[in-house]
């Protein structure tokens, strides 16, 4: 009898896209309301294009909120990002390291969970350039689009254990 490998799978918290949800969708009426004044003042190429960008902000949210849409799932033959129906997958050697990332952006602090590359990733060579500058500004080449409902530094440290355990292991079966 064999025992089944371990899997975890981490989902993103629903509170927070609720909340963008409801943002993005007070400005869309917002603009609708704007655009529909009769004596708006504001540009109307600005009216359409916030107009424009919140209502994508409004459909993100719904598909996140979507059973099945984002996930973070873990294996020892590696992890899967899946955000909005995508899967991109990693093998464990495929990572180098993993850290927070805390970046600044119109003075709101922003944090995330980084990585690095190994020397082995296979894909290496792509996107080179945006890597770079990756690393320039946050000091890692990529990162995860969420924290799943974990503090960043708690969710690197997690990921990391996995990584110390499975990096080595003989690929049994693909990427998660």
């Amino acid at each position: 009898m064999t025992v089944p490998e371990p899997v975890e799978i981490l989902r993103p918290r629903k509170t927070t896209w609720v909340m963008v949800l409801l943002i993005s969708a007070g400005f869309v009426a917002t603009g609708i309301a704007v655009i529909r004044s009769p004596s708006a003042e504001m540009e109307p190429v600005m009216a359409y294009g916030a107009l424009s960008f919140f209502s994508i902000g409004v459909v993100v949210a719904i598909v996140q909120l979507l059973p099945g849409s984002s996930f973070l799932r873990l294996s020892p033959a590696g992890f899967t990002i899946r955000s909005m129906w995508r899967d991109t997958s990693y093998r464990w050697s495929d990572i180098e390291r993993f850290g927070v990332v805390e970046i600044h952006p119109a003075g709101h602090r922003q944090r995330m969970v980084g990585l690095d590359f190994s020397q082995s990733f296979p894909h290496r060579d792509r996107a080179r350039v945006l890597r770079g500058l990756s690393q320039g500004l946050t000091g890692f080449e990529g990162a995860l689009p969420d924290s799943y409902g974990w503090d960043c530094a708690k969710l690197a440290a997690h990921l990391e254990s996995w990584k110390a355990r499975w990096a080595d292991a003989p690929p049994a079966t693909e990427p998660a």
